[in-house]
């Protein structure tokens, strides 16, 4: 470069005063130190690379003067300004752009942020309240298992201390005894043998005071035993005398005072209590004795089939021998040795027998409260039923004794219970009962007890001896001028309810000893009828000559006089009114006259039945009397249903008189029926013999007793996984087959309803052992022929929330576990609407012609826990049926309520305990009347 050229750099050296003066360049060295290198200057911008410029051109341009100075600074200064201005602004823009972004950013965040932290908030709070009730169920129910626990531990510990403090009263009242009976000689000194060989015999003093007062005073106790002794002869209380007497003469005669005076005179007599006020206890004990062995059905809770109460039975016969044993020793004058052994049998025999009794009678305490208690409601109950009754009287006859009777058991709870929980459970029990009572009287009135329609005693003496026979339709009366209306009143009784054989009748009561015959609903056949007869008698009403209307007339007089005739005895006030009113010559006669009057009639009639029906037909009798403008020929129908419904109670009253002669008698009747069947070629035993040999193959324990095969055949009979078809039912429980058909379409209820809440708490990951009670009972009174599943769902949804996947899993397995049970109520429903039809068509059912066509073979469950769960109970059941000891029975009936949770049904452990009961009866009527046939089939197929 030239030296002479001015740079950018010589900028300010170049603006001096002195133009000629040449610049001098540093030394090499210098200008190395000073001289920067381009590389380490800073970059310029755009601005400064601008005002470079112009400060180049404005120093260049300085030459000219001062003026173009100016000029050049302010130009510079202008531009810079400006510059920034645009940069400060174009900052601001950006800046208001980044902060718009930045709010409207956060905001959108914080709105979505909010939502998920309440969705979450919640989630978190919701599976928090589920843990911590979770938890709290849990621990509820640990500790009402360990109160449980520990309250049968106390009642257990109080048993065996009562029964310490019994033996040790028991074992200080013998040694009492003993010290008592010892007899004490003072101390003297012995003399050798030969100087009381050789004593002389002491000479007889006269008799003084003392002696004379001994003699007096021995005459005097044997005068005192000897009225005492004919006292309680008098009474006539012995064990066979007491076997005689019916349970409720005997039970008044034991507990009369004269007779608890006596008892205790004498057993103060022979040394057995001290003083007869305080021991009042001993006494009515002593006295149950003659009630256990003469009743032991009416006095024990299981009829003396348990063990405790075979014991006790040996025990009070024990007492009883030993005290008669005694009696006739004392008539006797035996020796005084003999007597006091006697004494010491007969009063060791009564303690054991007294320590027996309380240990009985703490152990059937609760079973005595609830008898006693449920005695007080029926006796509530008959009260309430006849207080408003004014025509038979029966509320001033009745209220006396029901209430002494209700006095005396009151008394008792006190005793029993305690005052406070005693009138406690009274209450709520005669509470429930009258709520119940009014809930069932729209549909079923009070207790059906005719009014005095025959004495007592006729109809105890009747049942006594004969065997039961229902009241069967007599024949109508028929004069020489009725003959042409006999099928007009043939055609008029079958309207009436038809009642079963005197077989299924006998049968019935031996299950259930409650048994009544009610009025069956009208089945297709019985409705065709009864329209046809209304259309027909309506017309021969109004087109009909007078003889037709005539015949019509006197049919409807013999059938109401027929039935109302047998309602009533002859000693009955009523008798010769109701024979008098319709004589079927007279009201024939009147009619072929024109001076009958239906009005009158229905008046009259109306009048006579109100006095003789049950006071729970009395609001039935005055409609019929208050609803004088019908249809005649409704009225006639009308006072016919009346008159049936009057024959059932009259019915129903005498099969509770023959209840008992039927309990005792009535497997006789079924032996002997069943062996006419096989004699005549009814049926054989093949059906029998193959269900023998079936459930002798599916027992698999190595006790292959009888009793294990009926059970195992039993339960397969009701809880199998498969069609039960008619073939399948033995012959001799042909009588149960309906029964049988209802309890297996229960069980499947049952098994279908805790499968459904047991999917349910899965899918709720609830604890499956948790009780779902409320729940279980509002789907098992569902009727399974009307309800489907949604409508179980519902019910479910109702009371636990759950989420629309897991409603529509539980739909749908509700869909695939409840066509199986509703086929089992089908199946249950249709063969007793057949037997039904066959009862009122008066033929004999053959229940395999038509099951091909009516019943629905799809009642086998395919789900997998049904099928589990069906399996299970039937194996329980199975276990407490063939329960051989009472160590046994007692085990699986304690572990019930465990083995049904570890399966999944804890809520159905009443309805479990009713299926074994149910099947309990069944087979102790069975075995009572077949049992010889099936020792015969067990002996061939051995």
């Amino acid at each position: 470069m030239d030296a002479s050229t001015p740079t950018s750099q010589d900028v300010d050296m170049i603006l001096t005063t002195d133009d000629n003066q040449i610049p001098v360049e540093p030394p090499a060295r210098l200008a190395a130190r000073i001289c920067r290198k381009s590389s380490a200057r800073r970059k310029s911008s755009a601005s400064s690379s601008r005002r470079s410029s112009l400060s180049s051109s404005s120093a260049l341009s300085s030459h000219g003067g001062p003026n173009s100075t100016h000029i050049a600074q302010h130009l510079r200064r202008a531009s810079i300004i400006e510059s920034r201005k645009a940069r400060l602004a174009d900052r601001a823009a950006h800046a208001e752009q980044v902060r718009l972004r930045a709010a409207a950013a956060k905001a959108s965040q914080r709105v979505s942020y909010s939502e998920e932290k309440t969705l979450a908030a919640q989630a978190a709070r919701e599976k928090l309240l589920a843990d911590i009730a979770a938890r709290c169920e849990e621990e509820v129910r640990r500790a009402k298992k360990v109160a449980e626990e520990t309250k049968e531990k106390k009642a257990a510990e109080l048993v065996r201390l009562k029964e310490e403090m019994a033996e040790k009263f028991a074992e200080a009242a013998r040694r009492k005894f003993i010290y008592q009976q010892g007899m004490r000689r003072p101390r003297t000194t012995s003399l050798a043998a030969v100087e009381e060989k050789k004593a002389a015999p002491a000479v007889l003093n006269r008799p003084n005071r003392n002696y004379a007062a001994k003699v007096i005073q021995r005459t005097w106790r044997k005068y005192r035993s000897r009225q005492i002794m004919q006292a309680f002869a008098a009474l006539g209380l012995d064990l066979a005398h007491a076997r005689a007497l019916p349970f409720e003469e005997l039970t008044s005669l034991l507990s009369v005072e004269p007779t608890m005076a006596v008892t205790a005179s004498i057993l103060r007599h022979l040394g057995v209590i001290e003083d007869p006020q305080e021991d009042s206890g001993a006494v009515r004990v002593f006295l149950s004795a003659y009630i256990i062995l003469a009743h032991p059905i009416q006095a024990l809770s299981h009829g003396g089939n348990d063990p405790q109460e075979q014991e006790l039975m040996s025990k009070a016969g024990a007492v009883l021998e030993a005290f008669e044993a005694h009696i006739h020793s004392l008539a006797s004058s035996p020796g005084r040795a003999n007597a006091a052994s006697r004494k010491d049998t007969l009063l060791f025999a009564f303690n054991d027998f007294t320590s027996t009794f309380h240990a009985w009678k703490s152990q059937d305490l609760g079973v005595l409260i609830d008898i006693m208690v449920n005695s007080f409601v029926n006796l509530d109950l008959i009260l309430q039923a006849t207080k408003h009754d004014q025509d038979g009287y029966v509320a001033q006859d009745y209220l006396d004794a029901v209430r002494q009777e209700q006095i005396r058991l009151l008394a008792r709870l006190k005793r029993l219970a305690g005052p406070e929980q005693a009138i406690s459970r009274v209450r709520s029990a005669v509470r429930k009962a009258r709520k119940q009572r009014a809930a069932a009287k729209p549909q079923n009135n009070e207790e059906q007890v005719p009014r005095a329609s025959t004495p007592a005693n006729d109809g105890l003496a009747a049942t006594k001896g004969a065997p039961l026979t229902p009241p069967a339709t007599p024949q109508p009366y028929r004069g020489d001028a009725e003959v042409k209306g006999s099928s007009f009143a043939d055609s008029l009784g079958q309207i009436m309810t038809v009642l079963p054989s005197n077989r299924e009748i006998a049968h019935e009561i031996l299950i259930n000893g409650s048994f009544e015959v009610q009025q069956r609903p009208w089945t297709d056949a019985r409705k065709d009828l009864m329209e046809s007869m209304r259309s027909s008698m309506r017309a021969s009403m109004r087109d009909g000559s007078t003889e037709v209307i005539a015949r019509w007339t006197h049919a409807m007089a013999v059938l109401i006089r027929e039935k109302l005739m047998n309602l009533v005895s002859r000693r009955h006030p009523l008798y010769d009114k109701i024979d008098g009113f319709l004589d079927p010559a007279l009201i024939s006669q009147q009619c072929r006259n024109g001076m009958f009057s239906y009005s009158a009639f229905f008046q009259t009639i109306s009048g006579l039945i109100a006095q003789i029906c049950s006071p729970g037909r009395d609001e039935m009798v005055r409609a019929f009397t208050a609803n004088a403008t019908s249809d005649t020929i409704d009225r006639l129908f009308e006072l016919i249903n009346i008159i049936d419904l009057m024959t059932l109670d009259h019915i129903n009253f005498q099969f509770r008189l023959a209840a008992q002669s039927v309990l005792e008698r009535g497997h006789e009747h079924e032996i002997a029926s069943f062996e006419r069947d096989l004699q005549e070629g009814v049926h054989a035993l093949e059906r029998t013999k193959q269900w023998w040999t079936d459930a002798r193959s599916n027992t698999t324990s190595s006790n292959r007793s009888g009793s294990v095969i009926y059970a195992r055949g039993l339960t397969d009979l009701v809880l199998r996984n498969s069609h039960l078809w008619s073939n399948d039912v033995p012959e001799t429980v042909q009588l149960d087959r309906i029964r049988l058909l209802k309890l297996r379409a229960r069980v499947f209820h049952m098994i279908a309803t805790a499968s459904i809440l047991l999917t349910t708490k899965i899918r709720l990951r609830r604890n499956r052992e948790s009780l779902w009670t409320k729940d279980a009972e509002r789907l098992m009174s569902l009727d399974l022929l009307t309800s489907d599943g949604h409508r179980i769902v519902s019910l479910l949804e109702s009371s636990h929330m759950m989420p629309d996947s897991t409603k529509e899993g539980l739909s749908n397995f509700v869909g695939r576990v409840l066509p199986p049970a509703v086929a089992a109520a089908q199946n249950a429903d249709t063969a007793e609407q057949d037997q039904q039809d066959a009862s009122h068509g008066q033929i004999t059912s053959d229940p395999s012609a038509v099951e091909r066509e009516k019943t629905n073979p799809d009642d086998v469950f395919s789900e997998q826990i049904a099928s589990f769960m069906l399996k299970s109970l039937r194996e329980h059941v199975f276990g407490r049926l063939s329960a051989s000891g009472t160590a046994e029975r007692v085990r699986t009936t304690t572990g019930a309520a465990e083995v049904l949770a570890r399966v999944g049904m804890p809520e159905f452990l009443e309805e479990v305990n009713r299926l074994v009961d149910e099947l309990e009866r069944i087979r102790a009527v069975d075995l009572k009347a077949h049992g010889r046939w099936y020792d015969q089939i067990a002996a061939e197929t051995s």
